[in-house]
Protein backbone atom coordinates (compact mmCIF):
# COMPACT_ATOMS: atom_id res chain seq x y z
CA UNK A 1 0.00 0.00 0.00
CA UNK A 2 1.50 3.59 -1.00
CA UNK A 3 1.32 6.33 2.06
CA UNK A 4 -1.40 8.28 -0.50
CA UNK A 5 -3.89 5.21 -0.58
CA UNK A 6 -3.07 4.97 3.16
CA UNK A 7 -4.45 8.83 3.69
CA UNK A 8 -7.36 7.85 1.34
CA UNK A 9 -8.54 5.02 3.42
CA UNK A 10 -7.62 6.85 6.83
CA UNK A 11 -10.32 9.23 5.83
CA UNK A 12 -12.62 7.70 4.11
CA UNK A 13 -12.85 5.88 7.74
CA UNK A 14 -12.63 9.13 9.64
CA UNK A 15 -15.57 10.34 7.46
CA UNK A 16 -17.82 7.40 8.29
CA UNK A 17 -16.52 7.38 11.74
CA UNK A 18 -17.74 11.63 12.30
CA UNK A 19 -20.93 11.19 10.10
CA UNK A 20 -22.10 8.12 12.08
CA UNK A 21 -21.49 9.61 15.34
CA UNK A 22 -21.63 13.40 15.30
CA UNK A 23 -23.95 13.34 12.07
CA UNK A 24 -24.34 15.80 9.21
CA UNK A 25 -24.77 19.10 11.25
CA UNK A 26 -21.82 19.32 12.65
CA UNK A 27 -20.01 17.97 9.15
CA UNK A 28 -21.99 20.81 7.82
CA UNK A 29 -20.43 23.43 10.42
CA UNK A 30 -16.94 22.55 10.35
CA UNK A 31 -17.34 22.59 6.39
CA UNK A 32 -18.67 26.30 6.88
CA UNK A 33 -15.94 26.98 9.59
CA UNK A 34 -12.84 25.65 7.15
CA UNK A 35 -14.60 27.43 4.06
CA UNK A 36 -14.86 30.83 6.13
CA UNK A 37 -11.21 30.58 8.08
CA UNK A 38 -9.77 30.47 4.19
CA UNK A 39 -12.25 32.96 2.77
CA UNK A 40 -9.80 35.55 2.74
CA UNK A 41 -7.74 34.01 0.37
CA UNK A 42 -10.55 33.35 -2.23
CA UNK A 43 -11.09 36.64 -2.11
CA UNK A 44 -7.69 38.02 -2.72
CA UNK A 45 -8.17 36.10 -6.15
CA UNK A 46 -10.55 38.65 -7.31
CA UNK A 47 -9.59 41.89 -5.09
CA UNK A 48 -6.76 43.40 -3.92
CA UNK A 49 -7.03 42.80 -0.27
CA UNK A 50 -4.56 44.49 2.40
CA UNK A 51 -2.80 42.00 4.49
CA UNK A 52 -4.04 42.72 7.59
CA UNK A 53 -7.40 42.57 6.67
CA UNK A 54 -6.87 39.03 6.09
CA UNK A 55 -4.98 38.21 8.77
CA UNK A 56 -7.58 40.38 11.23
CA UNK A 57 -10.09 38.22 9.59
CA UNK A 58 -8.29 34.67 9.69
CA UNK A 59 -7.90 35.45 13.25
CA UNK A 60 -11.03 36.39 14.52
CA UNK A 61 -12.76 33.70 12.33
CA UNK A 62 -10.43 31.06 14.64
CA UNK A 63 -11.33 32.82 17.79
CA UNK A 64 -14.83 32.56 17.36
CA UNK A 65 -14.22 28.42 16.26
CA UNK A 66 -12.21 28.40 20.03
CA UNK A 67 -15.76 30.38 21.60
CA UNK A 68 -17.99 27.83 20.08
CA UNK A 69 -16.55 24.54 19.93
CA UNK A 70 -16.83 24.03 23.21
CA UNK A 71 -20.64 24.91 23.46
CA UNK A 72 -21.03 22.47 20.66
CA UNK A 73 -19.05 19.65 22.85
CA UNK A 74 -21.40 20.31 25.58
CA UNK A 75 -24.13 19.90 23.42
CA UNK A 76 -22.89 16.29 22.45
CA UNK A 77 -22.23 15.36 26.50
CA UNK A 78 -25.54 16.56 27.39
CA UNK A 79 -27.20 14.59 24.78
CA UNK A 80 -25.35 11.46 25.51
CA UNK A 81 -25.64 12.07 29.16
CA UNK A 82 -29.56 12.35 28.81
CA UNK A 83 -29.52 8.70 26.40
CA UNK A 84 -27.86 7.16 28.90
CA UNK A 85 -30.15 8.46 31.87
CA UNK A 86 -33.13 7.48 29.45
CA UNK A 87 -31.56 4.06 28.85
CA UNK A 88 -31.18 3.38 32.93
CA UNK A 89 -34.52 4.39 33.05
CA UNK A 90 -36.34 1.88 30.73
CA UNK A 91 -33.83 -0.94 32.34
CA UNK A 92 -35.35 -0.32 35.52
CA UNK A 93 -38.44 0.07 34.93
CA UNK A 94 -38.37 -3.54 32.67
CA UNK A 95 -36.74 -4.89 35.66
Amino acid sequence: MTIMSEIQDYLREYWTHVSQSLGRKALVASAIWLVGMFAPLGVRTFVTLPEWAAVTWMISWAALGYLFAPFGIWKAQRKKIEELQNRAQTTRISK
